[in-house]
């Protein structure tokens, strides 16, 4: 990973979030300060009722909308997940902002043709105290591939050799290239060069699995904080679910003189106008601004993007009236991007034409300057979009456009209700078509998503590490997070060039004539990039935000 280009790049968006903090949130400052307790003399006890005076614990608290949907490593499938995995989870490798850091590992070696790496491991335990083994991570690797899993982010492992025919089911878990040579050495075998290879072993989906616990616990493995084991900065204390997660320091951790906080507060506020009256009441260290509300703080908060590419997710199995390519592609030329982030979060957001992150690595520079592109106007194209309505309703025996009916499906916040009205709106009143809005709760919309129990659905996708494929490698025909049951046979050798060529200009052209492969084939509606508007704590130190991977780092935040 381009490490240093992706922190300049962060720096010059972002104002970093490096103001320092505080007390526990809630609390008071004295209006002045207070007295050094008087120590007894020597052979005096304290006074009947005395404590001795302790240091208040630094306490970070933050909300979510929705609760975390699992911690499992392999099934999780999204950002909530991931940037928790990250805190209690630690790979053999850990990013901070883009720079590849030793984790587990404390070394490694790779071969001469890139295929092969050898991981040497630290001493490093588990929360119970039992050591971190070369064995666990054989056994996640595996477990992740293994198709009983039933993992939708086993596509993240195709690196790996004879990923592929494992997932499928074609040869044993045995045969996946990876190898735990001793408790400490661990070789991993490649199919191809993989230049972001190491990058990605810092998702919590590579971070090691104690095999008894799974074993153990069954479907009940990692439901609860009792459920799991650490191996990261912080462990799992307590998950009410659909009401807070609490982390807390972990004592066992190798790097643990590093960590400053005591624990971390996650807490379930769905709606955001009540999270930011938490945040002025002190209840809450940070809080990302309802855009209904940013002008009124465009002095205090701190923007950056966070990496995530709403869109829309098309179902194409032949479920619904979207396996015409006429349709989709009405669809997108109809739907004005420039309105809808007007209207949905007063230009907070950018409109994106596209659907790769314009910002991940290209082969010099940023992807998006090496290829610049527009699949659609951003304003719309309502000729274009009639002229494709008309042949798909040709196509599928229609008449009237208002007998085609889709469904929407989208969170149960207001944000995405606001999102999928102004999208209803605006696609029923020129094309004539008729949309039904459907909202679920955050962990059954995923779950929906799996099963492809949907027709259109509000979604989107963060980059797990900083090139195209991280984006592309979704929509190959036997990709297991596939869900619109793309298939495209250009399209698909397309991705495999890319993942076998060893020539970097070569693999990089190859992926951009893919993302235009699946535009054109109007395979999914892009909608914006989310530029967050943020406040913190003043006293809050350390606690980032980043485009890969994760919403948030705060495994090395403090409070001064």
């Amino acid at each position: 990973m381009k490490g240093k280009k992706l922190l300049a790049w962060m720096l010059i968006i972002i104002l970093a979030f490096s103001v320092v903090g505080c007390t526990t949130p809630g609390s008071e400052e004295p209006e002045e300060p207070a007295e050094e307790p008087e120590e007894p003399a020597e052979g005096e006890e304290p006074e009947e009722g005395e404590e001795p005076a302790e240091e208040s614990e630094k306490i970070l608290t933050y909300s979510l909308t929705a609760d975390v949907p699992t911690l499992d490593q392999h099934l999780a499938n999204s950002i909530p997940s991931a940037t928790v995995g990250h805190q209690i989870f630690e790979g053999l490798i850990r990013t901070y902002q883009g720079e590849v850091r030793p984790g587990i590992a404390e070394d490694w070696e790779m071969s001469e043709d890139g295929t092969t790496y050898t991981f040497y491991l630290r001493d490093a335990q588990w929360s119970d105290g039992e050591p971190v083994t070369a064995q666990d991570f054989e056994y996640s690797f595996r477990r992740l591939l293994d198709p009983e899993t039933a993992s939708g982010y086993a596509f993240i492992g195709m690196a790996l050799k004879n990923a592929n025919a494992v997932n499928k089911g074609e040869v044993p878990v045995e045969d996946l290239g990876v190898t735990a040579i001793d408790e400490k050495t661990l070789e991993v075998e490649l199919e191809n060069p993989a230049g972001y290879f190491l990058s990605m072993l810092s998702m919590m989906q590579f971070a090691p699995t104690r095999q008894d616990y799974v074993e153990e616990f069954g479907k009940d493995y990692a439901a609860t904080a009792e459920n799991n084991v650490y191996n990261g900065p912080f462990v799992v204390k307590e998950w009410r679910h659909e009401d807070r997660l609490i982390l807390e320091k972990n004592p066992n951790y190798w790097d643990a003189d590093s960590i400053n906080l005591d624990e971390v507060h996650i807490i379930v506020v769905p709606d955001q106008m009540t999270a930011l009256a938490m945040f002025e009441d002190g209840e809450l260290d940070m809080v990302e601004v309802p855009a209904e509300v940013v002008s009124q703080y465009d002095d205090q908060v701190e923007y950056y993007y966070n990496g995530a590419n709403d869109f829309i997710k098309l179902q194409m199995d032949g479920s619904s009236p979207l396996e015409n390519k006429d349709l989709r592609l009405a669809l997108n030329y109809a739907l004005d991007r420039q309105e809808f982030i007007m209207l949905s979060t007063g230009g907070l957001y950018d409109p994106n034409p596209r659907y790769v992150l314009p910002q991940v690595n290209g082969v010099d520079g940023e992807y998006g300057d090496e290829y610049p592109y527009a699949a659609y106007p951003v304003e719309g194209d309502v000729d274009t979009a009639l002229e494709h309505l008309d042949a798909a309703m040709e196509a599928l025996g229609v008449s009237d456009p208002s007998e085609i009916e889709l469904e929407l499906l989208t969170t149960d916040v207001e944000r995405t209700r606001k999102e999928a009205e102004i999208i209803q709106d605006d696609l029923e009143s020129k094309l004539g078509i008729k949309i039904d809005i459907r909202q679920v709760p955050y962990r059954q919309r995923l779950d929906m998503e799996g099963a492809k129990d949907f027709e259109m659905v509000v979604t989107g996708w963060a980059p797990d590490y900083s090139d195209p494929m991280t984006y592309l490698e979704l929509w190959t025909t036997d990709s297991g997070y596939n869900h619109g049951s793309y298939s495209n046979p250009e399209y698909d050798a397309k991705i495999e060039l890319a993942r076998t060529s060893t020539d970097q200009q070569e693999r990089m052209d190859a992926m951009f004539e893919a993302e235009k492969i699946l535009l054109e084939d109007g395979a999914i509606i892009p909608l914006q990039l989310r530029r967050i508007a943020m406040l913190t704590n003043p006293d809050l130190v350390g606690f980032e935000s980043y485009f890969v991977g994760l919403s948030y780092e705060y495994t090395y935040a403090d409070f001064e």
